[in-house]
């Protein structure tokens, strides 16, 4: 195939406007091996087209921004363009692969309106070999000195009505009256994903990211969007009114100013979030080619001034008491279990400052009067242990972030956990760059809990650590819905984004059938100790702390049920970072296998739903020479007794297959460590 990187060609389009004073100009731009193209329309609609190996993704599809106290534009054409090959090599130390290449096709376009007042609006496209992106670009000009954002008209269309895996949230038409008017925009983003036709989704429901559609047998992907910073954050929604024949048409609903004041105030020049498409054969496909959303972001402008960094495991202390038992005495115990375990690690939860966790006249600098919190952060360094503190964002922002942070940067205090934001417009998205800019100023790693998806915002801010906007096992507590399916759906939908804060670890494991909410076990209304639940066997327990990607690894349970546990050893000096690692195999919803190295060790990790299955693993990602094989895998009792499990040590080399028996609700993990 014919390799280039961007054209402009003019002819009159088929169904060109009547009257139009210009015919519709076209434009495309393939990525380095040719496999991916984007087609822009520019006339008296402006739309966009992708295609994968020659068969479309998506059909033509709009484009259109609309501004407050402005009319919609009207016919434009392209100025000017211009085209770009991007090859930027970089290193993430603190993701799933060290050695990164930003490499594409771009081809920016300045459009203008072909009748006045003439106004300009920039199109931004770039082709990757695994997936394609595009933004908005507001110029400087008249009109735009201060701009309110009140639409922004892109939609996805589909050719027909395919399969896809989404999360949904409230219905949206109740944002539009009295004082639900912005409930709907309200999520920590804490929901399953579940598979179904485009035409089925409920026009009235808000879709979260990534939406995961398979467009064909050979072709997958994934939409999101990237490098969101001061604008807002998006929803999509079906419009059924808008389907082509035998197709399906989603549109880009962003989250409202809490403010009342449209979608983004702004002042021209301004860019506006990347619209990503990870692209692939097949869903494993996706997970190797989601480097595309930490690579639309920019780089980190000084890496030497984040050495200070550092990721690592945690423990906790919120999942089993919910810190009814929380005292200095116990969170110096998980100190010492921490340093025991080679965890770097321990996060102090709520409610350490007391109740209410938030409000006027509350305050994260002032512990509870039976905590000596500062004796105990400084037992913790004694023991080269950090202390990561939970906090109520408004609480937070009601102290002063910056006020706070000083605070803690004098008690030594490594990160924070901030929590219950659950909004993404852009009064929010402000507030989160706010707290991470403030957080490198005083060496401040930030955990967002109650958070909305990530979007690469750790390339550029890296004390940004991990962040929640995941469905984890808190819910374990007060809920059924963490099953052994959504944990295999998982690595195929909301981990395509970026790290999540899931807090994998449970010991206390069960089948799916026998499984007790917490909150709703005998005693526990008296007061009672009643441990948590966690779906699926012990192996499987194991495997999510390998094949789920958070640099900060919150291990759930607590060091009474951890100590002496028949595969706890695996999770000493746990790697939370990665200098390598490849999805090997897969089903969405159904199961996982996952490579990682680090060093000169790798470690392999499988989970599976509720159905047993043998899964065959070449093991021909291991280098040369022989092998150590610890394996930590569901024994022939797994499938009645989800705790038994079966440690084991075989001879192994890269030409071996690898049998690899899962029992329901079952996993495995290896360690692969060279003679």
């Amino acid at each position: 195939m014919k390799k280039w990187f961007g054209f402009l060609s003019v002819w009159a389009a088929a169904g060109a406007a009547v009257g139009s004073a210009f015919a519709a100009e076209q434009a495309a731009v393939q990525s380095p091996d040719g496999t991916v193209e984007f087609q822009v329309s520019v006339g008296a609609k402006l739309t966009y087209q992708i295609s994968r190996r020659g068969q479309a993704v998506l059909v033509p599809s709009d484009l259109g921004l609309e501004f407050k106290g402005q009319k919609p534009y009207g016919e434009m054409r392209i100025a000017a363009q211009k085209a770009a090959a991007i090859d930027e090599p970089w290193t993430n130390r603190l993701g799933k692969n060290r050695a990164m290449r930003n490499r594409a096709n771009e081809v920016a376009l300045n459009l203008v309106e072909v009748s006045e007042p003439r106004r300009k609006l920039d199109l931004v496209f770039r082709a990757y070999d695994s997936g394609a992106a595009f933004r908005y670009g507001i110029p400087a000009q008249p009109g735009f000195e201060t701009f309110v954002l009140t639409a922004d008209k892109t939609t996805y269309a589909f050719a027909d009505n395919p399969i896809g895996w989404f999360t949904t949230y409230p219905d949206y038409t109740r944002s539009q009256d009295g004082s639900s008017k912005f409930a709907a925009f309200k999520s920590s983003q804490e929901e399953p994903f579940f598979p179904q036709s485009l035409r089925t989704l409920d026009p009235k429901r808000l879709i979260g990211c990534p939406m995961v559609i398979q467009t064909a047998e050979d072709c997958w992907v994934a939409i999101s969007e990237a490098d969101l910073t001061d604008w807002a954050g998006s929803f999509y929604v079906f419009q059924p009114d808008k389907q082509p024949v035998n197709g399906a048409v989603l549109a880009t609903w962003p989250s409202p100013r809490f403010d009342g004041n449209g979608l983004v105030v702004s002042a021209a020049p301004r860019l506006s979030p990347w619209r990503a498409f990870i692209l692939g054969d097949s869903e494993v496909d996706l997970v190797n080619h989601n480097d595309l959303i930490p690579n639309l972001n920019p780089p980190c402008a000084d890496e030497a001034a984040f050495s200070w960094v550092t990721p690592g495991a945690s423990a906790w202390d919120w999942w089993v008491f919910n810190n009814k038992e929380l005292t200095t005495d116990k969170i110096k115990e998980k100190v010492d279990f921490a340093k025991a375990m080679g965890w770097p690690f321990i996060t102090v939860d709520a409610p350490w400052y007391g109740r209410p966790v938030q409000g006027e006249g509350v305050s994260m600098m002032k512990p509870r009067a039976d905590l000596d919190i500062e004796g105990a952060i400084g037992y913790a360094r004694s023991q080269g242990i950090g202390v990561y503190l939970w906090g109520y964002w408004s609480t937070l922002e009601s102290n002063g972030v910056e006020n706070v942070f000083s605070v803690y940067e004098k008690w030594g205090v490594r990160g924070v956990k901030i929590d219950f934001m659950d909004r993404q417009d852009q009064e929010m998205v402000n507030w989160y760059s706010k707290v991470v800019e403030c957080g490198a100023r005083h060496k401040i790693m930030v955990n967002f809990h109650g958070a909305f998806k990530p979007t690469g915002m750790s390339r550029t801010w890296p004390n940004q650590i991990t962040r929640e906007g995941i469905l984890g096992n808190e819910f374990n507590k007060f809920s059924k819905k963490v099953t052994v399916t959504h944990c295999a759906t998982l690595p195929f939908t909301r981990y395509l984004l970026g790290p999540g804060d899931f807090t994998p670890g449970g010991f206390n494991n069960v089948h799916g059938e026998a499984f007790t909410i917490q909150t709703q076990k005998k005693g526990w209304a008296e007061g009672q100790y009643q441990p948590v639940e966690e779906m699926g066997t012990r192996a499987h327990a194991l495997a999510l702390c390998l094949i789920y990607d958070s640099p900060l690894m919150t291990l759930c349970d607590w060091p009474e049920h951890y100590r002496g546990q028949p595969g706890v050893e695996f999770l000493k000096e746990l790697p939370t970072v990665w200098d390598e690692t490849v999805a090997l195999a897969g089903k969405i919803g159904q199961y996982y296998v996952s490579a990682r190295r680090k060093g000169a060790v790798w470690y392999l990790g499988a989970v599976t739903d509720v159905h047993a299955r043998t899964l065959a693993q070449p093991l021909s990602f291991l280098g040369d020479g022989t092998y150590e094989a610890t394996v930590f895998a569901d024994s022939t009792e797994s499938d009645q007794d989800a705790k038994a499990i079966l440690v084991r040590k075989q001879s192994v080399s890269a030409k071996d297959v690898l049998s690899m028996p899962l029992a329901r609700d079952g996993g495995m993990t290896v360690i692969f460590r060279k003679r």
